[in-house]
């Protein structure tokens, strides 16, 4: 962690609260799983946690863009607050769930709540962090993320040998409190409070962080190599146990390790952008270098999403595979870290609040296009295909994001101050 960052005891105290409470959803995610195994039984399993997985989604498009108008328009420090304390009061409530439609209720009204705390979070991330240390803490929240992948997992394992499953969720729910209390003591500056000539309807605050995106042809750039993010993201999630088990005949627990892959991938790619990203050349505007560095890792993202997951349908043995989805955590990283950035730099405080709701919406909705398709092309052609049908299909992403014309939106970049 840079020195800027060490010494910033608001973004130590922001950060602490984010890998809690994600430690406690990886938690929540292990046992979820089994809590619906053993509610719907073996049978219904994957279908049940496959539609709640959907309604996840859903959550996030349906709210994320009214949360935008409300983090430019409330103290973001009371929307992140309010949100983890109602998010562990919906977590303790799981143990006592006793049918599938409660389930579905549940998750879609936890992340109801999510869709409204991450574009607030996102939004005060660049204040908080401070403008020159923002790629380096973007980077670390991003480890954070991959933390819940890796660790959640084993801690779970951990708290379900000592407690049954039903009573694991109050884990989750304790950490919710002790963000809630972390971020209390966060110094956080005020958003904005007056509505702009640009926003005074509704209709057209709820459009106005979506407008903001797709004007700038960088971050139109982004959302593009995005859906390869999500292609490629959606191949490990939904086919990757499909792969192991049928195709290679391997156990669980290698399963396990190969996905465990994936998080340490991108974990380590972050805390590299983190590093190569720390300072600017001193002939260079720090804007301009962010940018032009951005625009670099998106292609190179696309590039590396593409390449590992071509090789699917020649059948990669166990070691080779779990090194090519290394390279898919990687991938993901590269695309997901710039783009963030370039949405930060080009908007102001005022702004930050809508634009990330509208760009953690676009987002998202390219991983519900992606989690569908790429199950239906599993079951139709098997893992193999699927896994270099998508490859061709990142590879044509980055080469349409390379066509968009980066000089022309590094020039528009460095006028844009």
């Amino acid at each position: 962690m840079s020195s800027g960052l060490i010494r910033n005891a608001n973004f130590a105290k922001l950060f602490s609260a984010q890998v809690i409470s994600l430690a406690g959803s990886g938690v929540t995610t292990v046992a979820l799983a089994l809590y619906v195994h053993q509610l719907a039984g073996a049978a219904a399993a994957t279908v049940v946690l496959g539609q709640a997985l959907m309604l996840r989604i859903v959550a996030f498009l349906v709210f994320s863009q009214p949360a935008g108008i409300l983090a430019d328009r409330m103290r973001r420090k009371r929307i992140l607050v309010f949100t983890d304390l109602a998010r562990a009061a919906l977590i303790g409530l799981f143990p006592f769930i006793t049918t599938i439609w409660q389930v579905y209720l549940a998750v879609f009204a936890v992340n109801a709540l999510t869709a409204f705390f991450t574009p607030a979070y996102e939004a005060s991330l660049p204040e908080v962090a401070g403008e020159e240390n923002y790629v380096q803490a973007l980077s670390y929240s991003r480890v954070a993320v991959d933390v819940e992948g890796i660790a959640g997992p084993a801690l779970a394992g951990i708290l379900i040998a000592f407690m049954s499953v039903r009573w694991v969720f109050w884990f989750d729910a304790f950490t919710y409190l002790v963000s809630a209390a972390l971020v209390l003591d966060v110094q956080m500056p005020a958003a904005a409070t007056k509505p702009t000539a640009q926003t005074h309807r509704f209709f057209r605050e709820l459009t106005y962080g979506t407008r903001l995106l797709v004007r700038n042809a960088s971050i139109r750039q982004a959302l593009l190599l995005s859906l390869a993010e999500a292609l490629a993201g959606a191949c490990a999630i939904v086919a990757t146990v499909a792969y192991v088990k049928d195709v290679l005949h391997r156990t669980e627990t290698e399963f396990s390790i190969v996905m465990a892959c994936v998080g340490l991938g991108s974990a380590v790619m972050a805390v590299v952008l983190g590093r190569l990203t720390r300072d600017a050349p001193a002939n260079e505007e720090l804007h301009s270098y962010r940018h032009r560095w951005a625009m670099s890792s998106l292609l190179v993202g696309g590039v590396i999403l593409s390449l590992s997951v071509l090789p699917g349908i020649m059948r990669p043995p166990l070691i080779v595979f779990g090194l090519l989805w290394v390279l898919n955590g990687a991938g993901q990283a590269l695309v997901a870290i710039p783009s963030s950035t370039l949405v930060a730099i080009h908007t102001t405080n005022e702004e930050r609040g809508r634009a990330f709701a509208a760009h953690f919406a676009i987002t998202h909705a390219w991983w519900l296009v992606a989690y569908p398709v790429v199950g239906w092309l599993a079951a139709s052609i098997g893992s193999p295909r699927t896994f270099t049908l998508c490859g061709v299909l990142c590879a044509l992403i980055a080469v349409a994001g390379w066509c968009m014309g980066t000089r022309s939106s590094i020039k528009t970049a460095m006028v844009h101050q």
